[in-house]
């Protein structure tokens, strides 16, 4: 069997299609969920016995196989959709399911409208991963003999255009949002060692709130970022500033917090003033507070920063090799997207180049381009003049 596609992928279907739903707790001793049918999502319709079964083993592959989380939910929410249209269409056993039937299903989900704003439709990526989801999922199925032969194996996916990234902070507006925290307090001191570490690494965000203490080695000036994209582990360097802050809020601040955790300290990095561990949403409050009091126009996250250090590593003269590693790209045409952003480096190698752009430096003023103005305004005089 092919390579499965990049573990997250998958997950960025939107998931808020999907109903919510309240349920029970388990009782004391039960034995947990599969992640796919936790309390907080319902099934869009009632598919046949053989039909789920089919789909639980595929999943708990994926667990066996040690998927990301999020992307055995997305998984299975793609799989939801694709079983809500075979019980359109009365189809209830996988054999019924055909070439035809597969195409079917390509232009039903093409047609089928965004929930979160109405009237639109889905977008070419939302498309794409409601599709491979099910192709890979045949896959498995014929090559564990689940099915005699792979009716999606001929299905086309729809081309995704691999845009450039829509912000990217200059250096200049990183060093105003760096400078930005309050460190008279203990939370501002927070924020600015955790935009530090952001900045410095690139990490993402979900490998940011899974850091701990101990994978900061401070006498080498690294940080070891377990288990990201594609459950990958890699040690990144951290220049000496940033370990300065780190070093600072690990000894003096983050202590202070740590004593109001309720169930003892369990090591994780950055945690709240409360002692509680930092979610999503409160992230998103440190960035939008450090982006207000930087007062920049641009919007300010974790993958902004990461975008913008990329780039900026790329402007001064980091290889696109080293980026892939420093960024954990699996591939490198998906850090290359950093080369199209960096009008600097075009504009150096283009200022050298160009027949019509070399020019002679002179007290930092481009004295060729001055000289030819001159030429020109006397030459106008003398043929006024004459």
């Amino acid at each position: 069997m092919q390579s499965q596609p990049d573990a997250v992928e998958i997950a960025q279907a939107p998931q808020a299609e999907v109903g919510q739903a309240t349920a029970a707790a388990p009782r004391a001793g039960a034995r947990p969920l599969p992640i796919w049918r936790r309390p907080g999502r319902v099934m869009l319709h009632a598919p046949s016995t053989e039909l789920q079964d089919l789909k639980d083993k595929y999943l708990s592959w994926m667990i066996a196989t040690r998927y990301a989380e999020t992307t055995i939910k997305g998984a299975h929410i793609n799989l939801e959709w694709f079983f809500k249209f075979l019980t359109e269409r009365e189809v209830t056993r996988i054999a019924d399911v055909t070439p035809d039937v597969m195409n079917e299903y390509s232009l039903w989900i093409r047609e089928n409208k965004n929930h979160k704003h109405e009237g639109k439709a889905l977008a070419a990526r939302h498309i794409y991963y409601r599709i491979v989801s099910v192709k890979w999922f045949f896959a498995w199925l014929a090559q564990n003999m689940l099915v005699l032969c792979d009716p999606a194996v001929d299905l086309e996916l729809p081309q995704i255009h691999q845009g450039l990234p829509e912000t990217i902070l200059t250096q200049e507006e990183v060093k105003r949002l760096l400078a930005a925290p309050d460190m008279r307090s203990p939370i501002g001191y927070r924020d600015k060692a955790l935009l530090e570490l952001v900045y410095a690494t690139g990490i993402r965000t979900r490998e940011l709130l899974r850091l701990n203490v101990a994978d900061l080695d401070f006498k080498a000036r690294t940080v070891f970022v377990r288990e990201g994209k594609g459950g990958k582990d890699r040690i990144l360097p951290l220049p000496a500033v940033a370990v300065g802050y780190l070093k600072e809020f690990v000894e003096k601040v983050r202590p202070r917090f740590a004593k109001l955790m309720k169930n003892g300290d369990d090591g994780t990095l950055f945690i709240g003033y409360t002692g509680g561990k930092l979610d999503k949403s409160r992230l998103s409050e440190i960035f939008k507070r450090s982006r207000k009091l930087a007062a920049l126009d641009k919007p300010v996250t974790p993958m902004i920063l990461r975008h913008s250090i990329a780039t900026h590593l790329l402007e001064n003269g980091l290889g696109l090799r080293y980026i892939q590693e420093f960024l954990g790209h699996e591939r490198l045409q998906t850090s290359t997207l950093y080369a199209k952003c960096s009008l600097l480096g075009l504009r150096c190698h283009f200022n050298k180049h160009h027949p019509r752009e070399k020019r002679v430096r002179k007290n930092g003023v481009l004295a060729e381009c001055e000289n030819k103005i001159t030429q020109d305004n006397t030459r106008k005089l003398t043929i006024r003049n004459g």
